[in-house]
């Protein structure tokens, strides 16, 4: 849900500068790794299903980094800006957890209740 709200807002027919769509600001790119048309991904249930997928493959790619995945999925590696915007959006009196903390396998609990099963602990 943070990252939702630092991407547009909640807006699901939100197209960025770059042509990223949808809630989760989904990049074209991605269209052609899973075959779909790009009108689908303004529907709610495939743009969160294609961006809890995308974020966890970061994770995967980062060993559980949400710091670094979260940095790939705006296509900011290496940047903490956004990364430090989307867990202050989840809880704005959480610091910034370290990588192996329990502060942040909560995050990943509470991330995961906006209905898939893709995020898991680190």
């Amino acid at each position: 849900m943070a990252l939702i709200e630092v991407e547009r807002h909640f807006d699901e027919f939100a197209i960025s500068v770059v042509d990223a769509f949808g809630l989760m600001q989904i990049m074209p790119f991605w269209l052609d790794k899973i075959n779909l048309p790009d009108k689908t991904l303004f529907k709610i249930k495939i743009n969160l299903r294609m961006g809890c997928t995308i974020l966890r493959y970061y994770l995967d790619i980062e060993s559980g980094n949400l710091t670094r995945a979260l940095a790939r999925y705006n296509g900011s590696l290496g940047k903490y800006v956004y990364p430090n915007k989307v867990i202050k959006a989840l809880n704005p009196s959480l610091g910034l957890p370290d990588n192996n903390s329990l502060k942040n396998r909560q995050l990943l609990i509470y991330w995961s209740g906006v209905g898939t099963t893709d995020l898991y602990f680190l």
